[in-house]
C-alpha cells in the first residue's frame, strides 16, 4: 500500500482499543456541586442541553397564548399578563431547584419530563384563559389547578430528595432552610387545591377577579419565601451558580419570539398586496427593536459574582422585564396593524365619499363601484373576516336595489356623514378587515356600527398605552439593575447611563399623557410615526451608554487608580469595563501573571474550589488534595503525597539556592516529576475540581 493510502498510526491505535460507554447514573448526589470554599451550591457553571429544552416549552406556551389572544380590552390585557406569570413563576421557582441541586440522572430526567407535561397542560389553559369575563370556562380553571399542584408536588419531591442526602452527609445546618422550601410549596399546593371546588360545573362563572386572584398571591407569597430562604440561609444562595446565565438566556428566547412574532406582521400587512415602503419600513423598525433590547440587556449583563442579595433582587426583577419586552413587541406589532387598518380605513372611506358625495352614483353603479373597492382588501383570503362577508354581500346587493341613497342632495365630507345603507356597509368592511389582521373584535358584532367603531378606537387607545407602559417599565428596570450590578466607584458612564434611562421614563411617561387628548392621541395612532420615535429613543439610549464608555475609560485610564474590567489584565466580557461585569479581574494594572487552576505569580490568587462531600472534603495529609491543572489529567493521583510538600498558593514563594536541591515552585516547569505515591484515604479529585463521591473506584465513598 503506499503512502497515500496508509492509515494514520492514531486511528490505528484507537480502533485497537475497547470503549467504555457512558452509561447516566439513576441519581446523583446533589452534595458533590457544593463549593467547599464559598458553602454555596454550584453543580453546573453553564445550562444543560436539558435546561435549554425545558425553556423551549416556555416559550412554546408564551407564542401560543399570544397568538390566541390579541390585546384588544383590557380583559384581555389582564388574561395576558395573568397568564405570563402562572407559566414565568413556575419556569422560574424550576429554576431555582436547577441551578443549586440539579445533575444529569434517571432521576433528573424524569423530573423534568414532569415539568414539561405540565407546561403542555399550561397551553391547554392558555387557548381559553379569560378569568374575570363571561367567556371564562370552569373546566379550564380547573385543570389550570391540578397543573399547578402538579408542579408544586414535583418541587416538594425533589426538594425532599434534596434533604435525604442532607441528612445522610449530617449537615444539620441545612435541614430548617430545606424544610421551609417544602412547607413553602406544600402551602402553595394546598391553596392551589383548595380552589378546585371553587370552579366545578354546576357553579357559575366567576365575572370578577375575586377568586382568581388566589393564584397571584399564593405565587407571590412562594416566590417571595424561596428567595428570602436563599438570602438568609447563605448556603442556599445562587452565589456561585449559573442563575445569571439562566435568566440571560431566558431573556433572549423571550426577545427571540418576538421575531415569531414579526413573521406573522409581514404576512398580515404586505401578505395580500406584496411588498409595500410603509410596510417594509415599520417591519424594520420592530426589528431594530428587538436588536436594541438586545443590546442594552446583554451589553450591561453581569459576568460574575456582584453581590448575594442583590443577584436575587436581579433575578426576580426579570419578571417585569419579560413582561415589558412581550409588551413592547406585542404592542408594536399591534402599532404596526393599527397602522396599516387606518390606512386601509382612509382609502376606504376616500373611495365611499367619492362615490356618494361628489360622483352621486346611485343603484347598480353605486353598487359596483363599492364591490370594486371591497374587493381589493382580498377579505375572502382570510377565515376571520368570512363571518361578515355575507352581510357585506347583502349590504351591497340592498344597496343596488334601492335609489335615491346618494341623490344631488346628499352632502358630506366623511364617513359619518354617509347614508345609513353605506356606513352599515362601510362599518361591517370595517369589522371584516380587523379580524383578518388575526384580531378579535372587542365586542359581539350584533352591536350597533357606532358602537364598533368606539370600541375599536378603544383598543387601539389601550394599545398606545401599553406600549408606551412597557417602555416605561422596561426602561425603569433597566436604571435599576444599573445600580444593582455596579460594584466600583461610580464614574462616567454610571452617572450618563442613569440620566439616560431616566430622561427615557420621564419622555415615556409624557407620551402615555398625550392619550388624556383623544384627539391628539388618534392623530398619532394614524401617523407611521410611533414605531420610529421608539426605534430613535432605544438606539438614542445605547448610543449614549456607548459615548458614557468611552469618557470614563479615558478618564480611568488617566486617574492612576487600580482598574479592572474589559482590557485589563485580559479578564474583560466586552461591554463596558469596571461595572461589576468581571468576578475575576486584576486590580492591578496588567502587571500580575495569571496562571491556570487558579495559581497566580507576583499577587495573591485563590484556590480552585472542592466539592464538599461526606468522606473527599479534607486531605488527611492537608490541603484538600487538590492540584494546579497545569499538572495534568494525571495530576489528582499525586495529590496526597504532595498536598503538604507543595506551598499553597497563599505560601510565599521560596528562593532559588544555588547548589541546591530543587526547590518546588509555583510553575509548572520548577517542579520535578514526583513518583507515583497514592493514599487510600483521599478521595479523587478530578481536574474540573468534582469529586465523583459516588464512584468507589476512585476512593470516593458513596452515602
Amino acid at each position: 500500500m503506499g503512502p497515500l493510502h496508509r492509515k494514520p498510526k492514531a486511528l490505528d491505535e484507537e480502533r485497537g482499543k475497547r470503549r467504555i460507554h457512558n452509561i447516566v447514573p439513576w441519581i446523583q448526589n446533589p452534595l458533590q456541586g457544593v463549593d467547599k470554599e464559598h458553602l454555596v451550591f454550584a453543580p453546573r457553571h453553564e445550562a444543560s442541553t436539558l435546561e435549554l429544552f425545558f425553556d423551549l416549552f416556555f416559550v412554546a406556551n408564551l407564542a401560543t397564548f399570544t397568538t390566541y389572544h390579541a390585546i384588544s380590552d383590557h380583559s384581555s390585557l389582564f388574561a395576558y399578563i395573568g397568564f405570563f406569570s402562572i407559566i414565568w413563576v413556575t419556569w422560574f421557582h424550576t429554576v431555582l431547584h436547577d441551578v443549586r441541586f440539579e445533575n444529569d440522572s434517571i432521576y433528573s430526567r424524569a423530573c423534568k419530563t414532569v415539568i414539561m407535561a405540565a407546561f403542555v397542560g399550561f397551553a391547554l389553559v392558555g387557548s381559553a384563559f379569560s378569568p374575570g369575563t363571561e367567556k371564562g370556562d370552569n373546566t379550564n380553571f380547573r385543570v389550570l389547578c391540578y397543573t399547578l399542584v402538579l408542579s408544586r408536588v414535583l418541587f416538594i419531591i425533589q426538594y425532599l430528595v434534596v434533604g435525604v442526602y442532607v441528612g445522610m452527609a449530617r449537615r444539620t445546618d441545612i435541614f430548617l432552610p430545606l424544610f421551609l422550601n417544602i412547607l413553602t410549596y406544600v402551602i402553595a399546593a394546598g391553596a392551589y387545591g383548595a380552589m378546585i371546588p371553587s370552579f366545578s360545573d354546576e357553579k357559575p362563572v366567576d365575572q370578577t377577579n375575586g377568586i382568581y386572584s388566589v393564584w397571584w398571591v399564593v405565587m407571590l407569597i412562594e416566590t417571595i419565601a424561596t428567595i428570602g430562604i436563599s438570602c438568609f440561609w447563605r448556603m442556599l444562595s445562587f452565589k456561585k451558580t449559573h442563575l445569571v446565565e439562566r435568566m440571560g438566556l431566558l431573556t433572549l428566547i423571550v426577545i427571540g419570539e418576538g421575531a415569531i412574532g414579526v413573521t406573522k406582521t409581514i404576512s398580515r400587512i404586505m401578505g395580500k398586496q406584496g411588498l409595500d415602503p410603509e410596510g417594509s419600513g415599520l417591519t424594520l423598525c420592530i426589528v431594530l427593536i428587538l436588536m436594541g433590547l438586545w443590546m442594552i440587556y446583554f451589553d450591561n449583563h453581569p459576568h460574575g459574582h456582584f453581590g448575594t442579595i442583590k443577584q436575587q433582587i436581579w433575578s426576580a426583577l426579570h419578571f417585569p422585564i419579560h413582561l415589558a419586552i412581550v409588551g413592547l413587541v406585542e404592542g408594536a406589532q399591534q402599532i404596526a396593524l393599527a397602522r396599516y387598518m387606518s390606512r386601509n380605513l382612509s382609502k376606504l372611506e376616500k373611495s365611499f365619499v367619492q362615490y356618494c358625495f361628489k360622483d352621486h352614483l346611485d343603484g347598480a353603479k353605486l353598487a359596483a363601484k363599492l364591490d370594486d373597492s371591497i374587493a381589493y382588501f382580498h377579505l375572502e383570503k382570510k377565515l376571520q373576516s368570512s363571518i361578515f362577508l355575507g352581510e357585506i354581500e347583502n349590504g351591497i346587493n340592498e344597496i343596488g336595489n334601492s335609489t335615491g341613497i346618494c341623490g344631488k342632495s346628499v352632502t358630506g365630507s366623511s364617513a359619518v356623514d354617509l347614508p345609513d345603507l353605506l356606513f352599515q356597509l362601510y362599518a361591517n368592511t370595517w369589522a371584516a378587515m380587523y379580524n383578518s389582521l388575526g384580531l378579535s373584535m372587542p365586542s359581539d358584532k350584533d352591536d350597533d356600527t357606532v358602537n364598533i367603531i368606539n370600541l375599536m378606537f378603544e383598543s387601539w387607545k389601550l394599545i398606545y398605552r401599553y406600549f408606551w407602559g412597557a417602555f416605561l417599565i422596561l426602561m425603569l428596570c433597566f436604571l435599576i439593575v444599573m445600580f444593582l450590578i455596579r460594584k466600583n466607584k461610580t464614574d462616567a458612564f454610571d452617572l450618563v447611563s442613569l440620566f439616560t434611562r431616566g430622561t427615557m421614563i420621564v419622555i415615556a411617561a409624557a407620551l402615555i399623557g398625550v392619550s388624556a387628548s383623544k384627539d391628539l392621541m388618534y392623530r398619532i395612532i394614524e401617523t407611521p410615526s410611533i414605531l420610529p420615535l421608539a426605534t430613535s429613543l432605544l438606539f438614542l439610549t445605547i448610543l449614549l451608554d456607548r459615548i458614557g464608555a468611552w469618557v470614563a475609560n479615558r478618564r480611568n485610564r488617566k486617574s492612576g487608580e487600580p482598574l479592572t474590567g474589559h482590557g485589563v489584565g485580559d479578564h474583560g466580557h466586552g461591554g463596558h469595563g469596571g461595572h461589576g461585569h468581571e468576578e475575576d479581574a486584576s486590580h492591578g494594572h496588567g502587571d500580575a501573571e495569571k496562571h491556570p487552576g487558579g495559581v497566580q505569580v507576583g499577587g495573591v490568587a485563590t484556590e480552585t474550589p472542592t466539592p464538599l462531600s461526606h468522606r473527599s472534603s479534607y486531605n488527611p495529609l492537608g490541603g484538600t488534595g487538590v492540584m494546579p491543572s497545569y499538572f495534568g489529567a494525571d495530576a489528582s493521583a499525586y495529590s496526597s503525597a504532595y498536598s503538604s510538600a507543595v506551598p499553597t498558593p497563599y505560601d510565599p514563594i521560596p528562593p532559588v539556592q544555588a547548589g541546591g536541591p530543587p526547590t518546588y515552585m509555583h510553575h509548572p516547569q520548577q517542579h520535578p516529576t514526583p513518583p507515583p505515591q497514592f493514599s487510600t484515604n483521599t478521595a479523587y479529585v478530578t481536574p474540573s475540581g468534582y469529586s465523583p463521591v459516588n464512584n468507589p473506584q476512585y476512593g470516593g465513598a458513596p452515602y
